[in-house]
């Protein structure tokens, strides 16, 4: 028996990953206040850096230099994508380093790059 179209799902493993971790995002950046969620929602500051090592950088195969991205692991990977150039990115333009709505409470390198990464529209 033939799967019809509207069985088929219509997300993959991955992209319905990427969407929860987006509105997961959007509801942390949406509800959090203070300090430090002024930073995040593009006060700049002085956050600490994202260490490549943390759990859920690693998970996303977060890298302070997007030209060293594992191709071979990250096959979405596109050259020039970079965490600047990203909708997640809350840096200003010209800094090292930017809060991410991803990475919440953390600062990624401009010239990072994750599974995340969504461009900026």
């Amino acid at each position: 028996m033939a799967v019809s179209e509207f069985m088929k799902p219509a997300l993959s493993r991955r992209g319905a990953l990427r969407s929860i971790a987006a509105s997961v995002a959007a509801l942390l950046t949406g509800t959090w206040s203070g300090s430090a969620g002024a930073q995040a929602a593009g006060g700049g500051g002085n956050l600490p850096h994202l260490s490549q090592s943390d759990p859920l950088a690693k998970s996303l195969g977060y890298t302070e230099n997007a030209a060293k991205a594992d191709k071979a692991k990250f096959p979405n990977y596109k050259p020039g994508e970079v965490c600047s150039k990203c909708r997640f990115y809350m840096g200003s333009s010209g800094q090292k380093y930017g809060p991410c709505q991803i990475f919440v409470g953390k600062d990624v390198s401009a010239t990072g790059w994750c599974t995340s990464f969504a461009a900026k529209t």
